[in-house]
């Protein structure tokens, strides 16, 4: 039988680093672990001025994005730029290719929710 979590809190700065591929002056922390929740991940997304996430998509997942600060640039599936700030959500659904870019003069802060978790699927 599967160990079940029964809760835990966790602090942002005690959490494990990682950079996804084709990301650049990006830091990411899984907040949600895919083990945990099971049907999707959380994960507090930093990405610091002039950094990006190149053009990709996620075949599998459903991404949402809420900007907590900074300014985005971003484009969906080759459409034009927008800009995003604080309080704005970006969704991009399964296969769609976007592009984030940090265009301000702080880091971009985001928390992004991937359904089903792309941890599992090798990112």
């Amino acid at each position: 039988m599967k160990n079940k979590i029964l809760g835990k809190i966790n602090r942002l700065d005690e959490l494990p680093v990682y950079s996804p591929p084709g990301h650049s002056g990006t830091t990411n922390r899984r907040l949600v672990l895919a083990e945990e929740a099971e049907d999707f991940e959380m994960v507090h997304g930093s990405i610091a001025p002039g950094g990006e996430a190149e053009e990709h998509c996620h075949p599998d997942s459903y991404q949402a994005i809420y900007v907590l600060s900074g300014l985005a640039q971003v484009r969906l599936n080759g459409t034009d730029d927008y800009c995003c700030q604080a309080g704005d959500t970006i969704n991009i659904p399964k296969g769609v290719k976007h592009f984030v870019k940090s265009v301000g003069e702080t880091n971009l802060e985001m928390i992004i929710v991937y359904s089903p978790p792309i941890s599992r699927q090798g990112a």
